[in-house]
């Protein structure tokens, strides 16, 4: 841009006389440190390379993260000609944006690095370049666009986190694993170019050397999950409680910033560049959008949380031991049974059981149908040659077609206004029972109880409202409708991190705990210290005393028994029984 501002020689003189500058800054103003260590051996500096892994597994963190970095800033702008015609100046002004970005968020990566821990940061940073590199392969700006910044966002955060570990890893060689890292770094930066060069040469595109950086971003954040994260978890047990909550505060914002910058993606893939995203469902967009970012923080800060965390490891973990076809059938069997059919609610009260179904189908269809609309994953239009045949159309791509004014285009139509129904007669069941039922009234409350169900009802009226409006009423008051409507969604998607819907996502959760119970019973059984009866699971006795002093409880006991959970309930009881008296003895003199 400058060069076709200024002209070419303008632009290096200017580039020299700032190199000049800086020298005579640096010759002015540096200064050597006042202390210096002894310094090492050739040999002595080159034996951490042979010593230990770990100084290549940041090396080749680097080697992706400031190697993509430099190989975007030099190969961008004859990319961007190459690919999609732009002139010089305009594709210099946007690698320009590219650059700006990576820098800006670097010293970002090193400050979420000293709060959250640099191996999670680079756990984010390699899983979210995955798709969005994968995006670079798209024949498209916009999405192009879309992952170049997401990747430029990423790359800089994970070139501070790499510099937050090389101190921490090696304090005393952090010169000569620098040096190493930072090497490996800038041969990062020239290899990207060869590999899309040589797959535009023998192939004609470039794509596939997108994907090879999606898969080696892929294949580094295994190797983080496997190598750094254990060290990282092992050092925050460590940690006092306060700095751990911050640090677990910090860890699910920049999840769910992750997360809903991969759902911005998708909708702007989804919807074709946004060719097929209806202007008029922005707003919803927009709500999704935000209730996505609070959905993802709330439950990672709830996943986190010792007891939590501990049942959801252990429910992964249950799952590979069993096996691939073996652990999936176990989860489905389960799912069916305590997501599906919800017996567990059933053995409970019947009238309590159709109540839950009621409302989870009839909300589940309402988001099986809005999302991909307002999203623009499906589209609606009619055929050239027959205006009676509606073509489905999922990502761009028709699906199905339908004729209208038959009974499947009836059901399309009224999908929405099913799912009301659905909703509405189990907020019917539910108000029936809190009215009648002694228990549900005396622990009832108006924000966990009655405030979710106000907002679906008032969603299911004000949409069953809309569709009277345009069959019956030639559209009277069909604006005013719609906004009301459009409040009361947005209400409730506000509303759901935050209350009583939030259970919804915490739900699947239980499958996990279901396995791990199914696990205690097959398993190994504790037995009291005392009285020697099985009493529990072995597992649930271990993971006990491992959670209890996390959250602040210490069960040590003086003597063999050691810790207070491994007596049985019974015992627990006749020791409370004996306690008591003895201190009344011992009061009395």
């Amino acid at each position: 841009m400058l060069a076709a501002t200024l002209g070419v020689s303008a632009v290096f003189r200017g580039a020299a006389a700032l190199l000049v500058a800086w020298a005579v800054v640096f010759v002015l103003c540096a200064r050597d440190a006042p202390t210096r260590g002894r310094p090492q051996s050739l040999a002595g500096m080159f034996a951490v390379f042979t010593r230990t892994r770990l100084s290549w597994i940041l090396a080749s963190f680097y080697f992706l993260t400031f190697g993509g970095f430099v190989a975007f800033s030099i190969y961008l702008p004859s990319l961007l000609r190459d690919e999609f015609g732009l002139q010089p100046a305009d594709a210099g002004f946007r690698t320009a944006g590219f650059v700006v970005l990576a820098t800006l968020v670097r010293p970002l990566g090193g400050w979420l690095s000293d709060r959250i821990g640099g191996a999670r940061v680079l756990s984010a940073v390699f899983l979210g370049v995955t798709p969005f590199a994968v995006l670079l392969g798209w024949p498209s700006m916009l999405p192009f666009s879309v992952g170049a910044l997401g990747c430029a966002a990423l790359l800089g955060l994970g070139n501070g986190a790499v510099f937050k570990l090389v101190p921490q890893y090696f304090a005393e060689e952090t010169a000569t694993v620098t040096g190493l890292v930072g090497a490996m770094g800038g041969l990062g930066g020239f290899f990207p170019p060869l590999v899309l060069g040589f797959f535009r040469d023998h192939t004609g595109v470039i794509w596939p050397g997108f994907v090879l950086l999606a898969l080696a971003s892929l294949a580094l954040w295994r190797v983080n999950h496997q190598v750094l994260l254990p060290r990282q978890e092992a050092l925050e047990l460590s940690l006092p409680a306060e700095l751990a909550r911050t640090a677990d505060r910090f860890r699910a914002g920049a999840w769910a910033t992750l997360w809903t910058g991969l759902l911005v993606a998708a909708i702007v893939v989804g919807s074709r560049n946004l060719e097929n995203f209806d202007p008029a469902l922005v707003v919803y967009t927009f709500a999704v959008v935000f209730a996505a970012w609070g959905v993802v923080y709330h439950y990672n800060v709830w996943i986190l949380k010792p007891p939590t965390r501990v049942y959801w490891q252990r429910g992964w973990e249950l799952y590979r031991r069993a096996g691939l076809m073996r652990g999936t059938w176990r989860v489905l069997g389960v799912a069916g049974t305590h997501l599906a059919a919800q017996t567990f609610i059933r053995r409970r009260s019947t009238l309590r059981w159709w109540m839950h179904q009621l409302i989870f189908w009839g909300c589940l269809l309402a988001v099986l149908i809005t999302f991909p609309l307002v999203f623009g994953w499906i589209s609606f239009g009619s055929r050239p040659d027959d205006q009676m045949t509606y073509v489905t159309y999922l990502f761009g791509f028709p699906a199905a077609s339908f004729r209208i004014r038959t009974l499947v285009s009836w059901l399309l139509f009224h999908g929405l206004d099913i799912s009301a129904c659905l909703v509405l007669g189990g907020i019917g069941l539910s108000l029936w029972r809190r009215m009648r039922d002694p228990g549900a009234r005396a622990l009832q409350a108006f924000g966990m109880d009655f405030l979710p169900v106000i907002l679906l009802f008032a969603i299911c009226i004000t949409g069953l409202a809309l569709t009277v409006s345009q069959e019956w009423l030639r559209g009277e008051f069909y604006s005013f409708l719609a906004i009301l409507h459009a409040v009361t969604v947005i209400a409730a998607l506000v509303y759901l991190p935050f209350g009583k819907f939030f259970h919804i996502f915490q739900r699947p959760a239980q499958l996990g705990v279901k396995l791990y119970e199914r696990a205690g019973q097959e398993g190994e059984s504790a037995r009291c210290a005392r009285c020697g009866e099985g009493f529990a699971s072995r597992m649930h006795i271990d993971d006990l005393k491992e959670v209890l002093p996390q959250v602040g409880f210490r069960y040590q006991m003086p003597g063999p028994t050691g810790y207070w959970q491994e007596l049985c309930p019974a015992c627990k009881r006749k020791s409370l029984a004996v306690t008591q008296m003895r201190l009344k003895e011992n009061s009395r003199g």
